[in-house]
């Protein structure tokens, strides 16, 4: 009895859920063409701010005992590494790769995380880690995060 009650629990749900999806469609439809005109038109100008802000941030590691640098591998990929100074073999690393609608960020000893374009008006976008629900960030809180979570690891590491 018990299945069947889950079962039929299942089908309305799912019913509902189609139901809301149907009707709510032609607006998200809407909102998503407008952030990929948004993404289209902003992205790069965004893609080259955060780039110039990661640099900045990078520059600023010394004043915690950390250096880092910023490669380029192509117009849309960039690995950023951070060190400890004080125990060189200590690093870690993050290759920046931008794909469409999202940045796919993937860290050594940290796994993979995606910062999501999002629109905050109707003609600025920023980046937003879905996975955490976090707020949405500017080229400068971007930069930030990114740096942060290295850091981060390379802390544990050292104790």
């Amino acid at each position: 009895m018990d299945s069947k009650k889950e079962l039929y629990q299942f089908i309305e749900k799912q019913k509902e859920r189609r139901k809301f999806a149907k009707n709510a469609s032609p607006q998200m439809q809407q909102q998503s063409l407008k952030l990929s005109s948004l993404i289209q038109s902003q992205g790069s100008i965004f893609w080259n701010r955060l780039l110039k802000r990661l640099e900045s941030t990078l520059n600023a590691l010394h004043e915690i005992d950390f250096a880092g640098s910023a490669s380029p591998f192509g117009e849309d990929i960039m690995r950023v590494v951070v060190n400890s100074r004080s125990v060189k073999t200590i690093h870690s690393w993050t290759d920046l790769v931008r794909d469409g609608d999202r940045i796919r960020c993937s860290v050594l000893n940290g796994g993979i995380y995606y910062l999501d374009f999002v629109a905050i008006s109707d003609s600025e976008i920023a980046l937003q880690d879905t996975q955490l629900h976090g707020d949405p960030m500017d080229e400068g809180k971007t930069a930030v995060y990114v740096i942060e979570r290295m850091v981060n690891i390379i802390e544990r590491a050292l104790g």
